[in-house]
């Protein structure tokens, strides 16, 4: 089993995450979680099953029901009617919102700590990792494959794929907020999910801070995937920053990166099933 001690990365990390403290205000002006429900169409989106209405609203409302039935069925919707395989859905961009907003939302935090989670892979994780996952299935890199193997024409990026990566840097401070989190599974899925989102070139200054997690956190990881995915980003950041045009540094004493491409290489979700 894993340890949830961190060692000499304490200290450290404390610095380090002061420097987010100001950047992760959670609710901001942002919609709360209710409100990306109520103001989604969802009866003209689509999910694996037909019509996203009614069945994806009230899905997504019950991830924060604490009931065990309902949250299972929740995450169960998730994988399947949104992200079947690997396909995405119209209404897989307003979900994907709704649930990035929810982890960071203060007042639904405690309904993602359910008193059944035990030591269970507790439910924040894996939401956390749903969005990793469907960041991975929308990214640049697959999206190239997929044309590759279908014979696509290399034009428009294709609008489900682009609406979900419009979305990371409205979705980067909630996930960013368990970078703490007291669960060591909880961060590690935390910083797949940020890898994922940092493909975006708007996220891509907080790349070099976001290196001392990844060297110190996920390469340290337990999980080959997690290991894998922290090496290929470093090493894709680090010549990021000498052949891309940086972006403007709210911190400039600190270095960082602007690659708008990191190697994906596997699914980032950790060693548990999602439900």
């Amino acid at each position: 089993m894993r340890s949830p001690k961190r060692g000499p990365v304490a200290a450290p990390w404390l610095l380090f995450y002061s420097r987010y403290a100001g950047f992760m205000d959670m609710n901001g002006d942002k919609l709360n979680p209710g409100a990306i429900i109520d103001l989604t169409n969802w009866a003209e989106l689509e999910n694996a099953d037909g019509s996203a209405f009614p069945v994806t609203p009230a899905k997504l409302h019950d991830l924060t029901s604490g009931d065990f039935l309902k949250v299972t069925s929740s995450l169960s919707h998730l994988y399947h009617a949104l992200l079947n395989d690997g396909v995405v859905y119209s209404a897989t961009a307003p979900a994907f919102r709704y649930v990035a907003a929810l982890l960071g939302d203060r007042e639904s935090r405690a309904a993602l700590t359910p008193s059944w989670d035990g030591d269970k892979f507790p439910l924040r994780g894996k939401l956390l990792s749903w969005l990793a996952d469907v960041a991975f299935d929308v990214s640049i890199e697959h999206e190239q494959r997929i044309r590759e193997w279908g014979g696509y024409s290399p034009t428009e990026p294709f609008p489900d794929f682009l609406n979900i990566r419009s979305i990371y840097p409205e979705a980067f401070p909630g996930v960013a907020s368990y970078f703490d989190d007291l669960d060591p599974r909880v961060v590690e899925a935390a910083l797949v999910a940020a890898v994922r989102f940092l493909e975006s070139p708007a996220l891509a200054v907080h790349r070099g801070r976001l290196a001392f997690l990844l060297e110190n956190v996920l390469a340290q990881s337990s999980s080959e995937l997690h290991r894998s995915l922290a090496s290929e980003a470093l090493a894709s950041w680090e010549q990021g920053r000498v052949l891309m045009e940086p972006f403007t540094d709210p911190h400039p004493s600190e270095e960082h990166g602007t690659d708008h491409r990191h190697s994906h290489g596997k699914r980032g979700s950790v060693d548990e099933p999602p439900f």
